[in-house]
């Protein structure tokens, strides 16, 4: 396809109005973990405000091979309420494997927007049953000092108590408002011998031991240490956009050149009754008491234009197209339709 991803932008939201189209979500009912928000709604049609993310996985690039990340629609259902017909599959079959994919899109960002961030994830197989997929974020907490500020906080299920680890179902998880851990110490709010999620804390410690903290990267995450891990991520939430992962771009209503265009019912205008006019017909004339004024047409017979028989076009026969052949739809190929 010419394009790696789609933003449903003006256009698309007036193609979507233009056709009636419902910003509802799409694909089969998933079940939902226990602490997680309310379901969204499934839908047939883009979603404003949604990047969709293809094969190629652009915006994103993968940043760790040893293990596998791509677009898929194994699991069952293959996307979580509301997030279409696939998802992200990260897969770490050995112990040192690991499956990462990163995007700069947000970068500059202030720590303090991710606080509504979030994300669903599926846990299909696993040796160890309480470990997901991780969302990260890397860091500058110094954006002041390019020598110093450096770090990845790390969103992870098992760290949160009340974050649902059900398997075979789509669980959300409002990363934004749980706590992070840091690979590095932190002034103010990550000890030296806190790092590494030895401690964890929310987003708004962050901020407010750092005010000037900014977000330079996003990364969804299946580190080391989780062999047999097969797990899918899809709707990640961040302060511009929520990707969605699809093998396939979901078309905007209207837009297909061979779609039969809807025609709208005309209602029956309901017949008026005839009312007569006070008892007379024509005010007691026929015509005001004439024929079209006592004569036929004036008292001539117009015998086809005054007597002279003119010839079509004012006596010259006229090519059409003023003489010139001229293609079909303005010299343009119309789009084959079977």
């Amino acid at each position: 396809m010419g394009q790696h991803r789609t933003k449903l932008g003006r256009r698309g939201m007036a193609a979507l109005a233009a056709a009636g189209a419902l910003i509802v979500g799409g694909g089969a009912a998933a079940a939902v973990g226990s602490g997680n928000a309310d379901p969204l709604l499934p839908v047939p049609a883009p979603v404003v405000g949604t990047t969709y993310v293809l094969p190629d996985l652009a915006p994103f690039a993968r940043t760790a091979e040893s293990g596998t990340s791509e677009v898929s629609d194994a699991f069952e259902p293959p996307a979580p309420v509301g997030g279409g017909e696939a998802a992200l599959r990260l897969q770490t079959p050995g112990e040192t494997d690991k499956a990462a994919i990163r995007t700069t899109e947000d970068a500059g960002t202030s720590l303090a927007e991710w606080t509504s961030s979030a994300y669903w994830a599926y846990q299909g197989a696993a040796g160890n049953p309480i470990q997901f997929p991780s969302m990260q974020l890397e860091i500058d907490f110094d954006p002041a000092d390019p020598a110093v500020g450096f770090s990845t906080l790390t969103y992870e299920p098992v760290y949160n108590p009340t974050a649902s680890s059900a398997p075979d179902q789509w669980n959300r998880y409002q990363a934004g408002a749980g706590n992070w851990c840091s690979t590095r110490a932190i002034p103010g709010v990550i000890e030296e011998s806190e790092r590494r999620c030895n401690a964890t804390k929310p987003l708004a410690a962050f901020v407010t031991a750092q005010p000037d903290i900014e977000v330079t990267a996003l990364i969804i995450n299946q580190g080391t240490s989780n062999p047999g891990l097969d797990a899918g991520v899809d709707l990640v939430s961040t302060p511009s956009t929520t990707y969605d992962f699809e093998l396939v771009e979901p078309e905007i209503p209207g837009t297909d050149p061979c779609e039969e265009p809807t025609v709208p019912t005309v209602p029956t205008v309901p017949t008026v009754p005839t009312v007569p006019s006070g008892g007379h017909e024509n005010e007691g004339d026929e015509q005001g008491g004439h024929e079209q004024g006592g004569h036929e047409q004036g008292g001539h017979e117009q015998n086809g234009n005054e007597g002279h028989e003119q010839p079509d076009n004012g006596g010259h026969e006229q090519p059409d197209n003023g003489g010139e052949q001229q293609p079909d739809n303005g010299g343009h190929e119309p789009p084959q339709c079977s």
